[in-house]
């Protein structure tokens, strides 16, 4: 009989990396299944499968040497995940998967929890479409309903014609019509759920730049009002999906200081990062320990943090000059990704510090001068 001990994770982008190398830390063995054969985790894992993730021989091969399995991603079917739970454990479950990967069903599930979300529509027709022109109160951002990320399928609109415009464009035909929140912050909560307890990471105060996460500040400037509101929302959320694995749910703070839930991601998470180098116990061993059924420890914040994403658009036509990763409080992560495109992800740094603020003027001066070095 084969070794049934690896792990399996479900795509190999640069969480399924992390978690491989915090889980190879901890004397785990990992098996990675996707469909690029070029892919990050899929370099350093101890067996790697590449397949598409509806593939019946390489999840028959999961099943065979896995006891346990995990995601990296939600846009995976789920119906996979429906198909490995009867054979294995598999965390997060295909219904949390199925919720998150679709903005209408997560809004409308959301809603049914009565938990706060900006005013939306759900659009699944060109009737549907029409019936929005009374629309006053734009603007509003036009959402694909699945398959989107970092921005991708969104479109800001200004009045119905601009939504017509948008609509066609797009050229899909499920949508999420949400409207643009009077912004004052956005702020993040990773979760490690256990099977008998949530651990809740330090929140941090996340800054986008077209649509993607740019950096990190750690802890969020809130106060203990809204850092509560947050964490009761996310054990909401963990209750109702009967969660178990890492959740970060991306919050809305809005000009009157209203909590509202953006999105849920049923995964480690970007924002979450920082944790490898500014906590006790990262989102990553935390995934590792909640798959092992290890007992549940808490994570509390060591040094005050600031991550920076670098992105493939540093490289453009030029090649960086990285040594100044993994000082005593600058930690460089790159992705193992052999093509650098624009809006890429290619690694990320963070910067730990007794303040923050001078931990966030460090980072700022570091990422200005790789973005301003010469071709």
């Amino acid at each position: 009989m084969r070794n049934k001990n690896l792990i399996a994770m479900l795509g190999g982008g640069q969480l399924g990396l992390m978690f491989t190398e915090k889980a190879q830390m901890m004397g785990e063995e990992v098996l990675v299944l996707d469909p690029d054969k070029d892919c990050p985790a899929g370099k350093i894992a101890n067996k790697f499968i590449n397949a598409e993730f509806t593939d019946s021989k390489a999840l028959e091969t999961v099943i065979n040497y896995c006891e346990v399995c995990t995601t990296e991603f939600e846009n995976i079917p789920y119906k996979t995940l429906e198909l490995l739970e009867k054979n294995i454990e598999v965390f997060p479950n295909s219904n949390s998967l199925k919720i998150t990967q679709n903005r209408i069903l997560e809004k409308e599930f959301l809603k049914e929890q009565g938990i706060p979300t900006t005013e939306y529509y759900k659009i699944n027709s060109k009737q549907e479409l029409y019936t929005l022109e009374k629309i006053k109160n734009w603007p509003y951002i036009l959402k694909t309903s699945t398959f989107g990320y970092d921005g991708k399928g969104q479109v800001i609109v200004n009045n119905f014609e601009e939504l017509k415009n948008a609509y066609k464009k797009l050229n899909v035909t499920s949508f999420v019509l949400e409207k643009k929140v009077n912004l004052k912050k956005e702020i993040s909560q990773v979760a490690a759920c256990y099977k008998e307890k949530v651990i809740y990471l330090p929140i941090s105060e996340n800054i986008h730049v077209n649509n993607i996460l740019h950096k990190s500040l750690i802890p969020a400037d809130i106060n203990d009002k809204i850092n509560k509101s947050v964490q009761t929302i996310t054990e909401k959320i963990c209750v109702s999906l009967n969660y178990t694995g890492i959740i970060c749910i991306e919050f809305f703070i809005d000009d009157k200081n209203n909590v509202l839930v953006n999105e849920i991601a049923p995964r480690t998470h970007n924002s979450g990062h920082y944790s490898i180098e500014g906590c006790n116990i990262s989102q990553f061993e935390h995934q590792v320990r909640i798959l092992k059924n290890l007992p549940p420890q808490d994570s509390h914040l060591k040094y005050n943090s600031v991550m920076l994403n670098l992105l493939g658009d540093l490289w453009e036509n030029k090649s960086l000059d990285l040594n100044f990763g993994n000082n005593k409080d600058i930690f460089l992560h790159l992705y193992n990704k052999t093509i650098a495109k624009k809006g890429r992800k290619m690694g990320h740094f963070t910067v730990v510090d007794k303040f923050l603020n001078s931990a966030n003027v460090k980072a700022d001066k570091l990422y200005n001068s790789l973005k301003n070095e010469k071709l």
